[in-house]
């Protein structure tokens, strides 16, 4: 009975060896046919196997690497590094950096760095723990990211060199021909005003549209430019049409516009349609609202912008409100930019108009250059077109 037990244990214990054996052996094939890097350290960072494909990443022989310090494929600064993390681990069992898919920097024996893609495996064999680590030289993805990003950048150079070329064109052509339209259109007004008066008001509605004409082509040669795609160009313009509107309607009113913390970049097509919101706002407050006093608010708030429109005026029932405050078109406008409309408003209390819009391009550089060139006051305040 004893010897059938013997002999059985044997038997398992012959399995097991061999299992093993089959078991390192595909691992041995698998690491020698693999594109990848593949080699394995002790507990004290001694190389114990390499495959090819670290040969030809790092440029050492399998001679060469064999029973090294893993370190000998690492740039300076990181050795003492990776040799405090790796005695951290090993008494706390805490990692601390990912062990999947990190990108670290290796040194070829000829000096130079390879970037590498790397993820790391532990076992234990024999009481004794080994890590493995598979690294992907990635020099050629790297080289394509860099390739697309400088072209890129190139053709956003190229756009900003055709949207100033574009704006250029229409503000000393088209702009400057609509100009001289509208003058010309009024010289002959007055000539023969007084002769034919059904020619005089023709030339009257010719001169009022070449003006009109003019002011849009004004609107769209300031959102094309690439030189006002900033945050202080886009409240500079609100500051000027609010000042146009409630100054000849006779409305006291206030605009805020704190200095962002930072420097802030607009794309055109946001900064375009932000400026359409404010414009559409004020213009039904100062024709529908019956107001003696507006404040205005516009600023950066949460990493996005905030615009705010109060009145004194007659106010409304939010309910029952038609078509023709054009609340749907500025609501409509507001969604296509992702953010969020918000109206408050009571018959004989005034109404108020939030509008909260994600701001996703932003510039990170310090505002005070900015503030520095800017030396002007940030709150204006008029009061029936004075000041």
């Amino acid at each position: 009975m004893t010897a059938a037990a013997a002999a059985g244990f044997a038997r398992s214990r012959y399995e097991c060896i061999r299992a093993l054996r089959e078991s390192e052996n595909r691992f041995r094939t698998l690491a020698e046919t693999a594109s990848d890097a593949i080699i394995t350290i002790d507990e004290d960072s001694r190389i114990v196997l390499v495959n090819d494909a670290a040969r030809k990443i790092f440029g050492y022989t399998r001679e060469e690497m064999i029973g090294k310090d893993l370190t000998m494929l690492m740039p300076a600064h990181l050795r003492d590094r990776h040799h405090a993390g790796l005695a951290r681990y090993a008494r706390t069992g805490e990692r601390q950096i990912s062990w999947g898919a990190i990108e670290l920097p290796g040194v070829h024996k000829d000096g130079h760095e390879v970037p590498l893609e790397i993820s790391f495996g532990e076992f234990v064999r024999n009481d004794r723990r080994f890590f493995t680590g598979i690294a992907r030289d990635v020099t050629e993805r790297k080289r394509a990211q860099q390739a697309l990003q400088q072209s890129r950048e190139e053709r956003l150079a190229e756009l900003e060199r055709v949207r100033k070329r574009i704006a250029t064109d229409l503000h000393d052509d088209v702009g400057s021909s609509l100009t001289r339209i509208s003058l010309l259109s009024e010289v002959v007004r007055q000539q023969v005003g007084g002769v034919d008066a059904s020619v005089a008001e023709p030339l009257s509605s010719i001169a009022a549209l070449a003006r009109e004409l003019v002011d849009s082509m004004s609107d769209i040669v300031w959102a094309i430019n690439p030189a006002k795609d900033h945050l202080s160009d886009l409240s500079q313009r609100m500051r000027h049409f609010v000042s146009d509107v409630c100054t000849a309607r006779q409305i006291d009113f206030r605009f805020d516009t704190p200095p962002s913390p930072r420097h802030v970049a607009v794309g055109a097509n946001v900064r375009r349609e932000v400026f359409l919101v404010f414009k559409e706002a004020v213009t039904n407050m100062a024709r529908h609202s019956g107001c003696s006093e507006a404040t205005l608010e516009f600023r950066e708030d949460n990493g996005g912008l905030l615009i705010r429109i109060a009145d004194n005026g007659r106010g409304f029932d939010v309910g029952h409100v038609s078509a023709g405050h054009g609340l749907r078109s500025m609501r409509e406008r507001t969604a296509a930019l992702g953010g969020q409309f918000a109206v408050a408003s009571e018959p004989g209390r005034g109404t108020i108009l939030t509008f909260t819009i994600p701001l996703a391009e932003r510039n990170l550089a310090a505002a005070e250059q900015a503030a520095a060139t800017s030396p002007h006051d940030y709150a204006v305040t008029h009061r029936h077109g004075r000041g």
